[in-house]
C-alpha cells in the first residue's frame, strides 16, 4: 500500500531517454522462460549493461519522452520494482505502461522538463504532497503534477485488484 500523502523519497537515479521500449525493460527472449529473477537480470541491459548488476533498492529512473513504449507486458512493470527501482518519472509515459504502473500502485509520475533537472547518478528527491521534484545537489525544483483523486484512491488501495475486491465487499457482491 502506498501513501501518497506520504510519499517524500530520496534516491539515485538511473537516466534514461526517449523511448525506452518495454522490450528494453523486459527483454522477449528471457520473458519466456517466465521467471522475473530471470528477467531481473537483464532489464535495461540493452542500453545500460549496468543496470542489473549495480541498480539497487530506493534507485529512480529519470527517463526521457515516451517511456515504456512498445508492446503491452505487465513484467515489464514488475521488473522494475523487482530490482528495487521506488519510481520512475519522466518527460511522458506511454499510456498502457502508465495504466499498468497504476494498476499495480508503481509511482510512475509525468514531469516535463525533469531530464534537463538531474544527471546520471545524482540524488533526486520526490515530494508528492509538495508537488515537487528536486535535484540534491544543485537544489533546482520542479513542479509535480499530482495524480487525479481517482488515481489516488488506487495507490491508497495498494492497486486495481485490491480497491475493486474492497469495493465488492462493502456493497455485498461477494
Amino acid at each position: 500500500m502506498l501513501h501518497l500523502s506520504e510519499f517524500v523519497i530520496r534516491g539515485r537515479v538511473w537516466k534514461f531517454g526517449d523511448s525506452v521500449d518495454t522490450n528494453i525493460i523486459a527483454p522477449l527472449h528471457v520473458m519466456r522462460k517466465g521467471e522475473i529473477e530471470e528477467i531481473a537480470r537483464h532489464t535495461m541491459a540493452a542500453v545500460r549493461p549496468e543496470f542489473p548488476e549495480q541498480v539497487r533498492p530506493g534507485d529512480i529512473i529519470v527517463a526521457g519522452a515516451n517511456f515504456g513504449c512498445g508492446s503491452h507486458r505487465e513484467e515489464a512493470n514488475l521488473v522494475l520494482e523487482k530490482v528495487g527501482i521506488r519510481a520512475i518519472v519522466a518527460e511522458s509515459v506511454a499510456r498502457i505502461f502508465l495504466r499498468t504502473s497504476t494498476n499495480l500502485a508503481f509511482p510512475t509520475l509525468v514531469a516535463p522538463g525533469v531530464s534537463s533537472l538531474v544527471e546520471d547518478q545524482e540524488e533526486l528527491e520526490i515530494d508528492y504532497p509538495k508537488g515537487k521534484i528536486r535535484n540534491l545537489r544543485s537544489g533546482r525544483e520542479l513542479p509535480l503534477p499530482k495524480y487525479a483523486p481517482s488515481i489516488e484512491q488506487i495507490f491508497e488501495a495498494g492497486g486495481i485488484l485490491t480497491l475493486l475486491k474492497e469495493r465488492c465487499i462493502r456493497e455485498g457482491l461477494i
